[in-house]
């Protein structure tokens, strides 16, 4: 069960990174943004990255406790990268 963790926090990891960062904090609307793409955001904003993909992360990982055992690999790691991407 730890390597599924791993594996869907690493993947959730290169999710969030690519478009959840940029949807939940770049620069747009009062919606949704729309700046910050897989990562262009600036340097400074490293650590507001790291520190919201953690919490993306332990959502993540609090619903997989509730799943574990009860569904299949696959729709464990999609159900992961989507809530972690959210």
């Amino acid at each position: 069960m730890e390597c599924f963790l791993f594996v869907a926090s690493v993947l959730g990891c290169f999710v969030y990174w690519g478009i959840g960062y940029s949807l939940a904090e770049g620069q747009g609307n009062w919606f949704v943004g729309h700046t910050g793409w897989f990562g262009t955001f600036p340097e400074d904003e490293r650590v507001m990255w790291f520190f919201q993909f953690v919490f993306a992360a332990t959502a993540c990982t609090i619903v997989s406790g509730s799943v574990a055992e009860r569904c299949d690999i696959i729709p464990y790691f999609i159900y992961s990268i989507v809530i972690t991407g959210k």
